[in-house]
């Protein structure tokens, strides 16, 4: 199964604006391009926090034909808004999480975040793809893209401008 880490960051890597969660900051392109491009996937992994700051904010991560994944250490505190094979929560760990999804007969997964979970799928060597939006802002401070130290060596695959000032990279992960 294909994973993709799908992202829009300041310049300066940041994912979230100082303390307010989400990607507000997200120029209309991005938004466009991130709509677009979901419709390739047929699961989507994501953190609790980004669950709950998308599902706040619209339907953007609410579609129920795309199978969502949402890690949380508190599962149980959810059972009530999950549904099975359509919106589940799990403290399960990326490994688990990943044979489970490809046992399912998923084969395009769209991994969306936070900073912890981009970091925990990379180095347990899960993500194939990175797919990284910046936008012309610097914040100083936010949720970084990786929460924690890394290594992960990416080959450039394409760039592309979204508008005048932000910019699509897209990487392959090295192995």
């Amino acid at each position: 199964m294909r994973v993709v880490l799908i992202a829009v960051q300041s310049l300066d890597g940041f994912i979230t604006r100082h303390d307010r969660p989400g990607a507000g900051f997200a120029s209309a392109a991005d938004q466009a391009h991130f709509r677009a491009a979901l419709p390739e996937f047929d699961c989507a992994v994501m953190g609790r926090v980004t669950f709950e700051t998308a599902h706040a904010s619209g339907p953007a991560l609410a579609n129920p034909v795309r199978r969502r994944v949402v890690l949380t250490r508190t599962p149980g505190r959810h059972a009530a808004s999950a549904v099975p094979g359509a919106l589940e929560f799990t403290s399960a760990g990326p490994a688990e999480i990943i044979a489970k999804l490809r046992s399912d007969g998923c084969r395009a997964c769209a991994l969306l975040g936070g900073g912890q979970v981009h970091r925990l799928f990379l180095a347990a060597g899960l993500v194939d793809e990175v797919w990284l939006t910046v936008e012309p802002r610097l914040f100083g401070g936010g949720t970084p893209l990786l929460a924690g130290p890394a290594d992960v060596a990416l080959e450039l695959r394409s760039h592309a401008l979204l508008d005048a000032n932000t910019l699509l990279l897209k990487y392959a992960v090295r192995r």
